[in-house]
């Protein structure tokens, strides 16, 4: 049996540096995004969130013990959410599926209805001389335009969504994961 001090290779993430979405065209044969990459400079402090949700459990009850027989548990999904203080045209229809005029280029439209998009979303911190990135491969994003105490605020937008699990390319093989750490990640450029 090993005994393992963590306390001098501890990692400690605050405040990351980067946050990518890197867009879904529909047109992918695998799980490797095609479209637009946006590295989101405005997005406000502390509105940024990767929480799986709770496990589930179902315990499978005994007749003759108060054990159960077995639980049955099923884990949470990863849930993602930000704020972005920029509601620039491209980020309007590419985040949140806004249409923009064919004769009118000046104006914007709101989706009537939802329809389905989808973003690669990177957390990225500096971690000395690189970079370590927490990755939501496939999320289905459920955003919003908020405009609200402007007096005091600012229009942003709740960039947000629930992550799906994703063919992820581990070298030679293909691993299907709804979540992983990066710890060698290279910006987009």
């Amino acid at each position: 049996m090993a005994v393992n001090k963590t306390g001098a290779t501890a990692k400690k993430f605050t405040k990351p540096s980067y946050i990518v979405a890197t867009m879904f065209t529909g047109a992918e044969e695998n799980d490797t995004p095609l479209g637009d990459i946006f590295i989101l400079e405005d997005v406000v402090a502390g509105s940024t969130s990767l929480l799986p949700d709770d496990n589930e459990t179902t315990d499978i009850e005994c007749e003759t013990s108060d054990s159960p027989i077995l639980s049955i548990v099923k884990l949470g999904k990863y849930q993602f959410s930000a704020e972005v203080g920029d509601t620039q045209k491209d980020l309007l229809v590419s985040l949140l599926g806004f249409k923009a005029g064919t004769t009118d280029t000046k104006k914007y439209f709101a989706p009537a209805q939802y329809k389905k998009s989808y973003a690669k979303i990177d957390v990225v911190f500096d971690d000395g001389e690189s970079k370590t990135a927490f990755v939501l491969p496939k999320v289905q994003l459920n955003s919003k335009l908020m405009l609200e105490s402007l007096n005091s605020n600012i229009g942003r937008i709740s960039l947000a969504g629930t992550a799906y699990d994703a063919n992820i390319s581990d070298g030679e093989s293909t691993v299907r994961a709804p979540f992983y750490v990066d710890t060698a990640y290279t910006l987009p450029s």
